[in-house]
């Protein structure tokens, strides 16, 4: 679901301003899920950017903060690479402590694949930069969770919600997720933006009308 309606067309914008969306020429680009998409988004690109990245950290603050108040949430935790930048930025403006998960295990113990400390009684809030149809982020809880703290919360800058294996993915992880701009938005900046031409148009439209066909049409997964 997203944090704050009002506030997402301009998250959008920053991605498209930023010069974060990157449209496909000959190939499209395939998401570590196995997804075809004609656009993908670095959003890495926020870290060099002041001004933009201490708006879109503010912006995210401010409408996570009822989340944390209401989940008791008292740490939060970026993912390798993508999420720890952002962690970092949140963590400094909640007053709370900041860790990171890695992709895979070093060493031994339930901690291995957890880099700093948690808090007593940990409920933590995994952070990310995009999702597409939620499975990397149920797998990434699945290893937080071994852990032992309490993850029930999940916040990115971009969901596509596009797919509806998301929402059962969710579900079945028992995660709510939280995003600060959805796929419809980053085409309307898109488009504003007077960016693409018109085969680069036609193509974003017709994966907006239906994602799961233009990604089996362009040798990616369908399911």
């Amino acid at each position: 679901m997203l944090l704050s309606v009002s506030d997402a067309p301009r998250v959008a914008q920053a991605l498209v301003a930023l010069g974060a969306v990157r449209i496909a020429s000959d190939q499209p680009f395939f998401y570590t899920s196995g997804w075809a998409s004609p656009v993908y988004v670095d959003a890495h690109v926020l870290m060099s950017d002041v001004q933009w990245r201490t708006e879109i950290m503010d912006i995210a603050a401010r409408a996570i903060a009822p989340v944390i108040a209401a989940g008791q949430i008292n740490a939060i935790v970026g993912t390798e690479s993508s999420g720890i930048a952002i962690a970092a930025w949140l963590a400094e403006r909640l007053q709370l402590p900041m860790l990171y998960l890695r992709k895979r295990p070093v060493g031994w113990g339930i901690t291995a694949q957890l880099e700093g400390r948690l808090p007593p009684d940990a409920r933590v809030l995994l952070v990310d930069d995009i999702t597409t149809d939620g499975r990397s982020k149920a797998g990434a809880v699945a290893a937080l969770r071994q852990s032992g703290p309490t993850v029930e919360h999940v916040m990115v800058l971009l969901d596509y919600a596009l797919y509806a294996q998301e929402n059962q993915t969710l579900a079945d992880h028992s995660l709510q997720l939280h995003a600060l701009a959805s796929w419809p938005h980053l085409h309307r900046a898109l488009l504003a933006s007077g960016q693409l031409n018109d085969a680069q148009a036609a193509m974003l439209a017709d994966f907006a009308a239906d994602p799961v066909a233009w990604s089996i049409g362009h040798g990616g997964t369908g399911a």
